[in-house]
């Protein structure tokens, strides 16, 4: 069975597991002149997103909508399906500012849907989330291949 980026639509479920809230202020111990390390916050990330396709761009599938879970916040995603992988990148865009990362997942069809499931790594963050990271967070999902039609799930932990 051919797959034409044409005729793929995108139901997507992605699965991410990793991030933080922002670390406070460093606290002075008393009576030290110097801050004492910063305690990097864990948090655990279960988002799922429903984005809706906007365009193509060669063999990229550009898809934009709105997360709900630990954060509700719109993401952006741009999916390259391959034919037995998908890699995608990730753009969520919580209060304070955005969370960025690669998903690379195997990737197999049945009938008129993409299934697939692998990893998630953090790449960068702005803003509130500067410093996140995250490498073992889960991604998963399918793809509609008439529609493009996306849904996406993320579940990790996440540090800020």
């Amino acid at each position: 069975m051919g797959r034409s980026i044409g005729t793929v639509s995108a139901l997507l479920t992605v699965s991410l597991c990793a991030l933080a809230s922002a670390a406070g202020p460093a606290a002075l111990a008393s009576g030290a002149t110097e801050p004492m390390g910063h305690q990097a916050k864990v948090i655990d990330l279960v988002e799922s997103a429903h984005l809706a396709f906007v365009s193509e761009d060669g063999a990229a599938l550009i898809e934009h909508g709105q997360a709900a879970g630990t954060y509700n916040a719109p993401v952006s995603a741009t999916f390259i399906i391959h034919p037995k992988s998908v890699t995608a990148t990730v753009t969520v865009y919580p209060h304070g500012g955005s969370i960025t990362g690669v998903a690379h997942a195997d990737y197999i069809v049945q009938n008129s849907v993409g299934y697939f499931g692998g990893t998630f790594v953090i790449t960068r963050g702005t803003g509130s989330f500067a410093h996140a990271s995250g490498k073992a967070l889960g991604i998963s999902g399918t793809i509609n291949r008439y529609n493009f039609a996306t849904t996406v799930k993320a579940h990790g932990e996440v540090s800020l």
